[in-house]
């Protein structure tokens, strides 16, 4: 193994670590259960897929192909349902700079049936002081459209949403469907 895979593995570790101990676990503020109450479960299955990647924001907003290709591959396969991305350079992109990232992809997996968000260690971003998007890499989560809202109306009758204010719930790309 290289020096570059076994710096990958630590990282992918580390987020592991993170959603495991963090995202996973029953938090009072989401009615006792986890901040994304899907996320056992896909990995579990071993539905999620990790890849570290030296993305990058450019002045066009233009997506390096070579993660598109990562993306679509992703898309095409049936036996994964959570694909995460991580940037190896915890400083590589500042909070604006990945917002930024984002729009620009979101704009073009759109039309995969894909739906992208983000993590960022600067993030303030949380449901009464609960950070829901603030990771120990700057990364981004890319999921089925369909599949997302699926999982988000399944919460809607459930107490999860009881702490979000109006503009939590709008910050959601998908709102218009809770």
């Amino acid at each position: 193994m290289n020096q570059n895979q076994i710096e990958s593995n630590k990282i992918i570790n580390m987020m592991r670590q993170h959603i495991r101990t963090y995202i996973e676990q029953p938090n009072v503020v989401f009615g006792d259960m986890p901040i994304c109450p899907f996320s056992a479960k896909a990995h579990q299955g071993n539905k999620v897929n990790y890849i570290v990647y030296d993305f990058q924001l450019s002045e066009s907003l233009d997506i390096d192909s070579g993660l598109l290709d990562v993306i679509k591959e992703f898309s095409g396969n049936e036996s994964s349902e959570v694909l995460i991305v991580i940037h190896p350079d915890k400083q590589a992109l500042s909070l604006e700079e990945m917002v930024k990232f984002m729009q620009g992809l979101n704009k073009i997996i759109d039309s995969f049936g894909l739906i992208a968000f983000s993590g960022h260690p600067l993030d303030e971003f949380n449901i009464k002081g609960v950070f829901t998007r603030r990771d120990p890499y700057i990364s981004f989560t890319v999921q089925d459209r369909n599949t997302l809202e699926s999982f988000s109306k399944k919460l809607k009758n459930t107490v999860y949403y009881d702490n979000w204010t109006l503009e939590n719930l709008n910050s959601l790309q998908f709102s218009n469907s809770l």
